[in-house]
């Protein structure tokens, strides 16, 4: 049986993705898939209206995942990008939809993850055993999202939150004055401050600043390139934060009880692979006091599948549509 099409979004920081979406003999299938960079872009209803305009949609519901917490009146606005609160249905009314709806954009994420096959990922940490519980969905992008994904008789249900804001955590004198300098400019410094790409470079210029030089401008792939050449400063750049992100994930994974994995996301997390997989990062996921074998046969992996929040955000509007 083949679902009525349905309007999907990705909506971050930096870019929005829209597509319309079908349920095909039971697999979901995106097309006119159109992404959305221009940061002089005045709101989210503006981008959605290109968007129909462009493809001449026919459509009728439609679904947006967004990088932000929903209010209690069922608004969104979004952490990243300065635009007015999404309200869903002024869209709605604005463009004669019967339905519009949003979730947060790592509740998209999380969903998409069981519709992808095992060749949309890499391994960071493999493991022949894997126990039953919830999986940790999480990573950096341009933010750091968190949801956690669980396994009823009925389908999959996913829990969102914020974990990305809570307070980093340094482990050694050195991660602790990395932190004491972003926190004099700063603030408060949570996980996202230290791993995202929003504050990359933030991080490389308390890096500069404890080896007394000059920051330079450098892009991210800047960074990784200069450290592939053997550059000090790059090299501490990425180590910091690839430990950073597998303690964070482990820390979140020990809360959640997530034992059954832990997928990665997001741009950054798919540039610092090798990073990622280095042994002292890998480390920092298992070790955690007496409770270090909690998390021994948990895997770690990170998503390759740039569409997998379009994916879940078509899967979450059909759930609906099913269970009506």
């Amino acid at each position: 049986m083949n679902s009525e099409q349905v309007l999907v979004g990705d909506v971050g920081g930096t870019n929005v993705r829209l597509a319309l979406a079908s349920r095909i003999k039971g697999k979901i299938e995106l097309s006119d898939i159109e992404i959305f960079s221009d940061p002089n872009l005045p709101s989210f209803d503006e981008v959605v209206g290109r968007y129909i305009e462009q493809t001449q949609a026919t459509i009728s519901q439609a679904l947006f995942a967004l990088a932000g917490p929903i209010e209690a009146d069922g608004s969104i606005k979004l952490t990243n990008r300065a635009w007015p609160k999404i309200i869903p249905e002024n869209i709605a009314s604005r463009f004669g939809l019967k339905s519009v709806r949003i979730v947060n954009d790592f509740a998209a994420m999380a969903r998409g993850v069981p519709e992808l096959p095992d060749s949309e990922f890499s391994d960071i940490i493999e493991s022949n055993l894997v126990p039953e519980g919830p999986i940790l969905v999480t990573g950096p992008g341009t933010g750091f999202g968190i949801s956690t994904l669980l396994e009823r008789t009925e389908g999959w249900e996913v829990l969102t939150g914020e974990g990305g804001h809570a307070a980093f955590a340094p482990r050694t004198q050195r991660e602790f004055d990395i932190m004491s300098t972003i926190t004099d400019t700063n603030g408060y410094v949570s996980n996202e401050m230290i791993v995202s790409g929003y504050w990359l470079n933030a991080v490389y210029k308390a890096i500069c600043q404890l080896h007394g030089i000059a920051p330079e401008e450098l892009s991210a792939s800047d960074i990784i390139q200069k450290a592939d050449q053997n550059d000090d400063i790059c090299i501490e750049v990425l180590q910091f934060r690839a430990r950073a992100v597998m303690g964070a994930i482990g820390d979140a994974a020990l809360i959640s009880g997530a034992k059954r994995g832990v997928v990665l996301t997001g741009g950054v997390a798919k540039r610092i692979i090798p990073w990622l997989r280095s042994t002292s990062a890998i480390a920092r996921f298992h070790e955690r006091g007496p409770m270090t074998p909690y998390l021994r046969h948990t895997p770690v992996k990170v998503l390759l599948n740039g569409e997998a929040p379009l994916i879940g955000a078509a899967a979450l509007q059909f759930e609906t549509d099913a269970a009506a």
